[in-house]
């Protein structure tokens, strides 16, 4: 069979539903080889990428007639194109592999006709495409617990967003990589944002709550925009990812793309604090960037992010402590240092006002790794 869109991969898992003996070779174009992953959740002995070699063509059919000869149901034989492939998805039962699939693809914005999204409808529960995606992130405080108790974070994280939404969201979806994990869902038609969805709202922050209190996982969540044309979801997914590393409007767990100002000046500002967060920047030289008076930028700066400007300065240098701490031997002195805290102590007191732990105490936490 040739897989000319994903969905025929779908055709192939019925016929294989149907007759369990049955041996297909699919035979793939170059630009689907991202989705030959499937073959392997399908148990297929082997597939073909075009352009397809003579030699590999009669030693796969040889394979498969001896497999059939020696009533075997056989085993995919990955490893003649593994160099032509890009495996990802992880393994699943029943549709799991085509929903992954598809949701990643969307996601990647590689999808670019309804056509496609209408026949993937017949694999997605309720044949419902989600219209949101969350970005969650993480770390467990007190790894040795999870050791002791025998739970892993990523599951524990799931379990408690599918108990918490399932009386009003019916498909929950979660999308692992490796240092961050998407969940994607459907807010009802009468909603606009989760932000200001009053049930979906609380319930991300009863999750938040309950993981830190029973478990001590503490997640940051990034929420995009809700996007009713699933081909634009990919801009979902790209906004929950800045929404999480923007300091926070007014959760530092929970924040919403929407809460990002979109003043073109204050972005300007923003782009300027990245690059000179280590200097003793002063809020006159930043208003001077986009000729502004110190009273007007100060008022319209805590109005667009919600946050003062010594405030939002302050939690960059907070982010990249984490990143430091996280990823590098540095001591703590040699960090604040790096940063432009005047001492190590002001920079200990600074980070745990804002991360509720010491600089000490978060390098003993373990990063969750959810792939």
């Amino acid at each position: 069979m040739e897989i000319r869109t994903p969905f025929d991969w779908v055709r192939i898992h019925r016929i294989r539903k149907r007759n369990r003996e049955c041996r297909v070779f699919p035979l793939i174009c170059p630009e689907l080889l991202h989705t030959s992953s499937l073959a392997i959740e399908l148990e297929l002995q082997s597939l073909f990428a075009k352009p397809v070699k003579k030699n590999l063509f009669i030693r796969n059919i040889k394979r498969a007639f001896e497999s059939l000869a020696n009533e075997s149901t056989g085993s995919f034989n990955y490893k003649d194109i593994y160099e032509q492939m890009q495996a990802e998805g992880r393994a699943g039962q029943d549709d799991a592999p085509f929903q992954e699939a598809f949701l990643r693809r969307l996601l990647r914005g590689e999808i670019s006709t309804e056509q496609e999204v209408i026949e993937a409808r017949t694999f997605l529960p309720g044949a419902a495409v989600p219209n949101i995606v969350c970005f969650i992130q993480g770390f467990v405080r007190f790894p040795e617990q999870e050791e002791k108790e025998g739970w892993q974070a990523p599951t524990v994280i799931q379990d408690c967003f599918l108990e918490e939404f399932s009386s009003y969201v019916p498909h929950l979806f979660f999308l692992p990589y490796r240092k961050h994990m998407v969940m994607l869902f459907r807010v009802p038609s009468a909603c606009a944002s989760l932000r200001y969805w009053k049930e979906g709202h609380a319930s991300m922050l009863r999750v938040i709550d309950r993981l830190e209190g029973e478990y001590g996982i503490h997640i940051y969540v990034g929420v995009g925009s809700v996007y009713r044309e699933p081909l634009l979801l990919h801009h979902s997914y790209r906004e929950g990812r800045k929404a999480r590393r923007t300091p926070p409007y007014e959760r530092l767990s929970l924040r919403y793309y929407e809460e990002i100002t979109k003043d073109e000046q204050l972005q300007k500002c923003i782009e300027y604090i990245g690059k000179h967060y280590t200097e003793n920047l002063s809020v006159g030289q930043v208003a001077a960037q986009i000729n502004l008076s110190v009273p007007y930028f100060s008022r319209l700066f805590k109005k667009e992010t919600g946050r003062s400007f010594v405030y939002y300065v302050t939690f960059v240098r907070i982010q990249r402590a984490v990143w430091l701490l996280r990823h590098t031997n540095l001591t703590i002195e040699q960090i604040a240092e790096e940063l432009g805290f005047n001492t190590p102590n002001y920079f200990s007191c600074t980070f745990k006002k804002y991360a509720g732990l010491s600089p000490s105490e978060y390098r003993a936490t373990k990063e969750i790794i959810f792939l």
